[in-house]
């Protein structure tokens, strides 16, 4: 599966501290050679299961109409979950398309939230 960078985050990778720019890079690889599957942090889509609120409403709109998902990349570590999914404070956000997956922003979780707009224009 190809791996591309959005405008911004290219842009602004070289900025990231060390270990974060470790994890984008090892995910990179990782999705190069074996697609999503056998990531080691939990990987899902962000579109909410069953979305309540209007902010919840609002995230499920935008996170379907930019196939955006997200992945726990392990920094500053991972923590093991009940149902056995590592997760960690820093995430990637990113468009999943059918052969393409365009990295766009990096986020801290909880609390969850979307990339801006404006970094979404890939």
């Amino acid at each position: 599966m190809k791996v591309q960078l959005s405008d911004w985050l290219e842009a602004n990778l070289s900025s990231f501290d060390k270990s974060i720019q470790q994890a984008i890079f090892a995910f990179m690889f990782h999705v190069n050679t074996h697609g999503i599957q056998g990531l080691k942090g939990r990987n899902k889509s962000s579109i909410p299961q069953n979305p309540h609120t209007r902010k919840e409403r609002e995230y499920a709109k935008i996170a379907q109409k930019y196939c955006l998902w997200h992945y726990h990349l392990g920094v500053p570590y991972y923590i093991e979950q009940a149902n056995g999914d590592l997760t960690s404070e820093y995430i990637l956000h990113y468009c999943y398309y059918d052969d393409v997956i365009i990295l766009v922003d990096i986020g801290t979780h909880p609390p969850f939230y979307l990339p801006s707009l404006d970094k979404l224009n890939v």
